[in-house]
């Protein structure tokens, strides 16, 4: 509700103002007619006081209540309208409704819940923290969009453009971007364990200290991507192409790489004991002090990497 303002004010509640004034006024007056070494009523203006004071009372709390319930209604119908003007292909349109609805504190409120932002353009748009819990934006425009910390459970971003959007912090389980555009996009520390990335994009993206322990991201695109201290743990990665990325001190024991593109990349200190890296492209990958042991590699894919200096070999020796 709005601060008191006469002039915008509305009539119903101009109304109620008025009754409740008078009630007050004429209870005052009854009130003061009980005390008569104070003022001296008769007996007929006394009662007739007290009835209309309780009276206009009663119909001053009505109009109120009425006024209350009609300016509720009228925030729903805002509300509703600003949702939709959300998902607009215009992004001006887009971008005016994300400033008014998080005026009124309707980003967070739950307000946004599973609903249908398909095709919108929100590119550029501060998010952060809203709850979206899900909701829909598929083949929706959202780059360099800021959803950190925001609430995305379950919220589809199928064919998405989010190029350079910020995902630090969010809650994304049971997230989808299956086949969506994430080149650039920021995604550091984050579990995606439970994330659909079918078919995703994901181009120089920041993924450094990722958990994808046991995750299938076969064939995805993550070229020039950092992976530093990134969790893989036994996940599958067959055909993925991570070339020039970076995964310095990832955990990739038993992560299986087969064909997987890592020409190029810095694997440099990560743990590959007992990874499948048969028909993976390592050439020019540095692994200098990288731990090998148990890793199913051939010789000659060993002898196209740029280094191996403090490398521990398959059968346990140090280079």
């Amino acid at each position: 509700m709005g601060k008191f303002n006469l002039k915008t004010m509305n009539i119903t509640r101009l109304v109620g103002v008025i009754f409740l004034f008078l009630a007050l006024v004429f209870g005052v007056a009854g009130f003061l007619n009980q005390h008569p070494g104070s003022i001296t009523f008769s007996d007929v203006v006394e009662d007739f006081y007290a009835n209309i004071s309780s009276e206009l009372f009663s119909i001053a709390t009505t109009v109120l209540l009425i006024d209350y319930l009609n300016e509720r209604r009228e925030d729903q119908r805002r509300k509703e309208l600003l949702i939709r003007e959300l998902g607009s292909t215009s992004n001006a349109i887009a971008l005016r409704a994300v400033a008014e609805l998080k005026a009124d504190g309707w980003l967070v409120d739950g307000a946004l819940h599973g609903a249908s932002f398909v095709e919108a353009n929100l590119s550029n748009a501060i998010l952060k923290g809203a709850s979206f819990a899900g909701a829909t934006f598929e083949r929706a425009q959202l780059n360099k969009v800021d959803f950190s910390n925001a609430d995305l459970t379950g919220v589809s971003f199928e064919g998405a453009k989010m190029e350079e959007t910020d995902l630090r912090g969010a809650k994304l389980a049971d997230a989808h971007f299956a086949r969506a555009d994430m080149t650039g996009v920021k995604l550091t520390g984050q579990d995606l364990r439970n994330v659909n990335l079918f078919g995703a994009e994901i181009n120089s993206a920041n993924l450094d200290e990722v958990n994808l322990t046991e995750a299938k991201i076969n064939g995805l695109d993550m070229r020039g991507s950092s992976l530093r201290k990134a969790q893989l743990r036994k996940a599958k990665l067959h055909f993925v192409n991570l070339k020039g990325g970076t995964l310095s001190e990832a955990n990739l024991e038993k992560a299986n790489m087969n064909g997987a593109n890592l020409s190029g990349a810095y694997l440099n200190w990560t743990n590959l004991r007992g990874a499948y890296l048969f028909n993976a492209d390592l050439t020019g990958a540095d692994l200098s002090g990288a731990d090998l042991t148990e890793a199913r590699v051939t010789p000659e894919q060993l002898a196209t990497v740029k280094s191996l200096k403090n490398a521990t070999l398959p059968d346990g020796t140090r280079q």
